[in-house]
């Protein structure tokens, strides 16, 4: 479950490395495919996105597990999201890990085209 003062780690090559969850848009407790308003709190050396920067991202790993309709329970090691700008789009030309298929039914697609692999 991710809520508000929640770390995580960014699974794109943006820049950043952690994220803390500042505001979930919508709900009180958020999962995979909501969207977060979260501030910058690490990032590498020489890339465009600075330290403090508040950003949008989607979440696509989540330590609580998720059933689906078919009865699979899926439960990732750590919490990830993937910086994206106001209209949904990537920052990052790479994703990083396994990217789960519901985030099909929200709409990004695009973030589905550019993972590697998806669940």
């Amino acid at each position: 479950m991710i809520q508000p003062k929640t770390i995580l780690k960014v699974a794109d090559n943006s820049g950043a490395q952690e994220v803390m969850c500042i505001r979930i848009l919508g709900a009180k407790y958020t999962f995979i495919g909501n969207v977060i308003i979260a501030i910058i709190k690490k990032t590498k050396p020489h890339m465009p996105l600075e330290r403090s920067e508040v950003i949008r991202a989607v979440i696509v790993c989540a330590c609580k597990e998720f059933k689906r309709n078919n009865g699979i329970i899926i439960r990732y090691d750590g919490n990830a999201v993937v910086l994206i700008d106001k209209d949904g789009n990537p920052k990052g030309t790479r994703i990083f890990g396994v990217i789960p298929q519901e985030l099909r039914n929200f709409n990004f697609t695009k973030i589905i085209s550019l993972a590697p692999n998806v669940l």
